[in-house]
């Protein structure tokens, strides 16, 4: 762990910048999506690249970027206040990224925020509650079975 712990110190998000996604951040955000994937959900079978253009289609997509690096992404659907997808690229992890982008999604929507996370994801549970989500449902005959989410700040 203390490994870990310098490693993630040495990791500066002063220069942190979010804006609007840009054709050009296609590829990038594509390969963290698709390496999320492939590291962390293993009932997803044969994730491919291009899953998320298809997935984020017609959604808001803010870019989190650091000394011109593309670190993590959230992708919003402003219609329904839904928060579907927040990803951190591999090695930010825990460096605060993915509080600045649920702020901006926060900020985006005027009812509360909601979101779903697979049961299987504890360390995205503790996060969301951390922030002041509470959980309002539970699909247990989903595949894979999640929690839903809304904020309780709004």
């Amino acid at each position: 762990m203390t490994s870990q712990k310098n490693f993630l110190q040495t990791k500066s998000t002063k220069n942190l910048v979010l804006r609007a996604r840009q054709p050009d951040d296609s590829e990038a955000l594509a390969r963290i999506y698709l390496g999320a994937r492939q590291h962390n959900f293993s009932w997803v079978k044969h994730p491919k690249l291009e899953d998320f253009a298809r997935v984020s289609h017609g959604e808001v997509v803010e870019v989190a970027i650091i000394n011109q690096e593309i670190v993590g992404f959230a992708s919003l659907s402003e219609r329904d206040s839904f928060l579907h997808l927040l990803f951190i690229k591999e090695g930010w992890n825990g460096c605060g990224i993915d509080a600045k982008l649920l702020d901006w999604a926060r900020n985006q929507v005027t009812q509360a925020l909601e979101l779903k996370v697979v049961t299987a994801n504890v360390a995205a549970q503790r996060f969301y509650e951390r922030e002041g989500f509470l959980v309002v449902g539970k699909s247990v005959f989903a595949k894979p079975q999640n929690l839903t989410y809304r904020d309780g700040r709004k």
